[in-house]
């Protein structure tokens, strides 16, 4: 049968169907090729197979684009065989008759949700080619108005055939708003210990920085609004409505407000910020469960701060209002504008307290404390510098030994001193602070008349040169300059001292309220200043109250 259709076919027939595979073939990848052709003795089929890895055809789908044509008595099985064997030669699959001429049909199809619309182009049988306006009016026909592609119509177009349907148009969907969010100013999770890095890269373990400390009028949180979103659009034209974003509400506990339409939450308090149980408080008190050790780093808080358990040594504790120590501060330091109140005692020789207020506690051993009250200790202070603005006052066994204690009015205990004459020092009827501005005036004093010496000395060797040569050299004369601008300044910066120490030594001397009062024993050795004046207890005392009399210290009975 082949060769018969061979001698019957003509040259040209032949030459068209090699230049088809060839440029099947310059092509590249290509999938398989279907020719129906239409001839006297009946109606053949031939299959090009794929060229470079391209897709067969499939017998089926032959069979169907056969019957597509509407070409009757079709052997189909003959047609799946030639399909199969894909060898590139005509064979007749039908008896003869005149091929159905049809232009191209275009077909636009929309998905269920109408977010999409698919195009078909089914090829011409012998009829016209669909063209960019067919495809345009079948679109319009089914009111695709919204996201169509251009370049999808002119390659659908150019392909005139398209096995599988192409996305046209493709709509819009709607982007929901975003919920309402909060933004937190602060670690709401807590701050996770860190020590503080030195300027010199050291590390500064005692320092781990773990409070949120705030002042009143700190922004907290701010509430970022819910977003209505955006619209999407279906390929007809319909808006599709978005889904607004839910809104939230910034939760607030104890010491804060919301202002600005609850969009923002302020600090009405100084200290400690933190988020629980989904609300936002500022505490006052800053509570520490156990020691004040590496667990917890040095404490800095604007407000109270309570310590469960003892402020280990090196370690210290800040604090703009009150201090309470459930046990000990050993080596500590302790820093507050309040009251300071530890329930055992003060130990240790780096321990040094520095309270606004009174502190109380209940001995206190080898450390230095101020107090801007009161000092009252219930058994003991023990070799250790104690001041205060106000009174010191020792219970229980009262004792006073070694040391140095003062007191802007009052002193109180059973024993000061001890048996042995150790040297202790108790100082009443002055502030603290003026005895120190004191101390601290003469010592500049001191240091300023040498410096003056020293110029002076200077100035009186260069004059003796300069008389005798009669003419410094420039260096030693620029010297002598120098030298007598710094004694004329010199001069200046005594007087103010002087007169300073002046005012300070009134306030002394006018100090005539302090007294110093011992329930018990006053041991020799003791050292006692009530103002200005000044008295070495030689021979013990007992139940006595000394006072200042005139320039001298009058000891009498306890009262």
């Amino acid at each position: 049968m082949t060769d018969e259709y061979h001698r019957d076919l003509s040259h040209s027939e032949i030459e068209r169907i090699v230049e088809k595979a060839e440029e099947i073939a310059a092509k590249g990848r290509q999938d398989g090729i279907r020719i129906v052709e239409y001839k006297d003795d009946g109606v053949y089929l031939t299959v090009l197979p794929p060229q470079n890895g391209g897709r067969p055809l499939n017998p089926e789908e032959v069979v169907r684009d056969i019957e597509a044509r509407k070409i009757h008595s079709v052997d189909t099985a003959k047609v799946r065989q030639v399909v199969r064997e894909m060898k590139g030669e005509p064979a007749i699959i039908a008896p003869p008759q005149k091929e159905i001429i049809e232009d191209a049909v275009v077909n636009v199809e929309l998905s269920k949700d109408k977010m999409e619309a698919y195009l078909t182009i089914y090829p011409p049988r012998g009829g016209k080619p669909a063209t960019r306006k067919d495809v345009e009016e079948a679109i319009k026909e089914k009111n695709v108005v919204y996201g169509v592609a251009d370049e999808v119509i002119d390659k659908a177009v150019a392909l005139q055939h398209i096995s599988e349907p192409l996305v046209v148009a493709r709509g819009s969907q709607p982007v929901h708003g975003e919920n309402a969010r909060i933004d937190f100013k602060f670690n709401k999770e807590g701050i996770a210990g860190k020590p503080t890095e030195l300027v010199d890269g050291r590390v500064d373990f005692y320092s781990l920085n773990l409070i949120n400390n705030v002042e009143p009028g700190d922004i907290l949180a701010v509430k970022i609004p819910a977003t209505m979103g955006t619209p999407g659009y279906l390929v007809t034209g319909e808006e599709v409505p978005p889904k607004p974003g839910k809104d939230v509400q910034i939760g607030i506990g104890k010491n804060v407000e919301l202002i600005d339409n609850g969009t923002t939450a302020l600090s009405t308090a100084r200290g400690h910020v933190v988020y629980s149980a989904g609300k936002i408080s500022v505490s006052t008190v800053y509570e520490v469960a156990g020691d004040v050790d590496f667990n917890t780093g040095n404490i800095e808080f604007k407000g109270s701060v309570i310590v469960k358990g003892s402020i280990r040594e090196g370690f210290k504790v800040i604090a703009d209002g009150d201090v309470e120590v459930l046990n000990t501060i050993a080596d500590g330091v302790v820093e507050c504008s309040g009251n300071l109140k530890v329930r055992n005692g003060i130990v240790g020789k780096k321990s040094n307290i520095k309270a606004g207020g009174s502190v109380f506690t209940r001995f206190i051993e080898n450390s230095k404390v101020e107090s801007g009250g009161d000092v009252v200790v219930g058994e003991a202070i023990m070799h250790s510098r104690v001041s205060a603005r106000r009174s010191v006052t020792v219970g229980g066994k009262g004792v006073i030994v070694g040391g140095l204690v003062r007191a802007g009015e009052e002193i109180s205990c059973r024993i000061a001193g001890s048996p042995l004459a150790t040297v202790t020092e108790l100082e009443a009827g002055i502030n603290p602070e003026v005895r120190k501005e004191h101390t601290r005036l003469l010592r500049e004093k001191q240091e300023k008349e040498m410096d003056f010496d020293k110029a002076d000395k200077a100035i009186k060797l260069l004059t003796h040169l300069q008389r005798a040569q009669g003419e410094l050299p420039a260096d030693k004369m620029a010297i002598l300059v120098r030298v007598s601008r710094a004694q004329n300044q010199l001069v200046t910066e005594l007087e103010e001292i002087k007169q300073q120490l002046e005012n300070v030594e009134y306030q002394i001397q006018q100090s005539e309220r302090g007294h110093i009062k011992v329930q018990g024993i006053m041991h020799p050795g003791v050292k006692v200043t009530i103002g200005s004046a000044y008295l070495h207890i030689q021979d013990q005392c007992t139940f006595v109250s000394l006072t200042k009399s005139g320039e001298d210290i009058k000891i009498s009975p306890y009262s």
